[in-house]
């Protein structure tokens, strides 16, 4: 009884916090997650960092559409081994290797955490503009320092929250959208908010609602299929990604490590949805008739 009266207060308190001070209650929440994302991945980190990057190597990404890319050590958001082995979201290699060859002149991605595909696609696309957006202020920091490391902090512009106007402003023709907001790409991808997503290229993780019983991943296909092609990609296991990749790998990591390394910690049958812009070459089509 008494347990589930410090439970409501506590809740009670943080409600009020959060209506009084949203930016003070955002960086409580950011600073209680680095500190449950230290218990949980801290030990494990430390373990396979010497077996990866022995006698000092620099941290760099091992395989994949980043490879090579240098990367931090330290506590990001969720498990940071994935990154640095090139397996994390594995699905979506296909995906961005067909991203790199586009000539995107502008990259929005919305939920960018420290930073994983913001740089990377900085560092292989020179000449685009990218604008990373996160809530989390943490977050912000490790991609200002992650761009840093890579040489890529003019080409980088680093802001909080993503607004319906500045990324209406940022997408268009030639324009990729990354969005991975935790349930919230239901509010900001609305294209009759937003009418210039019409024109961009879109990659969205879908979250369902927990608020309702609609799909994310139906309400989004809806409003985007008369203007895009939309391909449906789901998360599976690593054991595919290990097979291939394992001899590319320092002998020094163990299977076993291997596989717990790959680990994204994160729910199996995730989905993404990469949406291709079709209005672009409509409007080719009508030039040429």
């Amino acid at each position: 009884m008494i347990r589930a009266a410090g439970t409501f207060v506590r809740r009670f308190l943080r409600s009020r916090v959060e209506a009084a001070a949203p930016s003070f209650a955002a960086r409580i929440r950011s600073v209680r997650h680095r500190r449950y994302f230290r218990r949980r991945f801290s030990r494990f980190q430390k373990t396979v960092a010497p077996l990866l990057f022995p006698n000092g190597a620099p941290v760099v990404v091992q395989t994949g559409p980043f490879r090579s890319l240098r990367y931090l050590d330290e506590i990001v958001w969720g498990s940071i081994t994935p990154k640095w082995l090139g397996s994390y979201e594995a699905e979506l290699a296909p995906i961005l290797d067909r991203i790199v060859r586009r000539n995107y002149r502008t990259i929005a991605d919305v939920g960018c955490a420290e930073g994983y595909y913001a740089v990377g696609l900085a560092v292989a696309l020179p000449g685009a503009r990218v604008v990373a957006f996160d809530t989390d202020f943490i977050s912000r920091r490790q991609s200002k320092r992650l761009a840093d490391l890579n040489g890529a902090e003019a080409r980088i512009d680093i802001r909080g929250f993503c607004s319906h106007a500045e990324l209406n402003a940022l997408a268009g023709s030639s324009s990729l959208v990354i969005c991975d907001i935790e349930g919230g790409e239901i509010d900001l991808l609305e294209p009759t908010v937003v009418p210039r997503l019409r024109h961009s290229d879109v990659l969205v993780e879908v979250h369902e609602t927990s608020a309702s019983s609609m799909r994310a991943e139906e309400t989004l296909c809806t409003r985007f299929s008369a203007s895009h092609r939309i391909e449906r990609v789901v998360a599976g296991d690593r054991r595919e990604w290990i097979e291939k990749n394992a001899l590319n790998l320092p002998p020094t990591l163990p299977r076993e490590l291997l596989r717990q390394a790959t680990d994204e910690h994160r729910a199996t049958g995730r989905v993404w949805l990469w949406m291709e812009s079709m209005e672009e070459e409509a409007l080719d089509a009508e030039a040429v008739g």
